[in-house]
Order: C-alpha cells, then structure tokens, then sequence
C-alpha cells in the first residue's frame, strides 16, 4: 500500500493505492492518528486505487474517525470501489462513516 498526501481547496487529501491489510494497515495508522493528533479536518481519504481491505484496515478508520470526532473534525471517504462499498455496506459502516463519490462531493456535502 502506498500513502500519497496533497491539499485540495480547504481540504487535506489522503490518497490511498494496493492493499490494506494486517501488514500495511500499522503503517496508515501512524499515518492516520498522525493527522488526527494535528486536528487536521476535514480530511479525504480517497479510495480510488485501493483494490482491498481486511478487518484491520477498517478498524484503522474506526479508530481514526473516533479521534476525528473527539475534535469535531471530519473524516470523508471517496471514490470508494465497489467491492470496498460491498463491505461497508455489508457491516452497515456506510451508515457511519461519510461516503461520496468525489472530493468536490465530499467538501459541499
């Protein structure tokens, strides 16, 4: 997996790429709760080039959007793949995480 971090409007944007699992997912939490400790927000994170996640990678952003919320910060996801969607929908995490299809999306919504 790969981290590639840029600034869009008003916005920090994580775009992410490969895979999210047990071996990489350490790697975007150091990553992740470092943003969080900074109250960086809000913040995209954009899925458009991740191809998987496992349970450790979604309980990475569980653990991030709780910092997140702690500071009233804003944690938004893009450009979800649909076999990513697939398991947010399926553990009902859609209801809880913020979902768009796009970063502009995303900042108006």
């Amino acid at each position: 997996m790969t981290i590639e971090m840029d600034k869009y409007r008003d916005a920090t944007v994580m775009r992410l790429s490969g895979e999210i699992d047990m071996y990489s997912s350490p790697g975007l939490r150091k990553e992740l709760l470092s943003l969080v400790a900074e109250r960086v927000s809000p913040l995209i994170v954009d899925f458009r080039g991740v191809s998987y996640i496992d349970s450790s990678g979604i309980a990475t952003f569980v653990e991030g959007l709780k910092g997140m919320r702690s500071f009233g910060g804003r944690l938004k996801f893009v450009a979800v793949p649909e076999g990513i969607m697939e398991i947010f929908t399926f553990s009902k995490l859609d209801r809880v995480f913020e979902i768009y299809g796009s970063a502009d999306e995303a900042l108006s919504g």
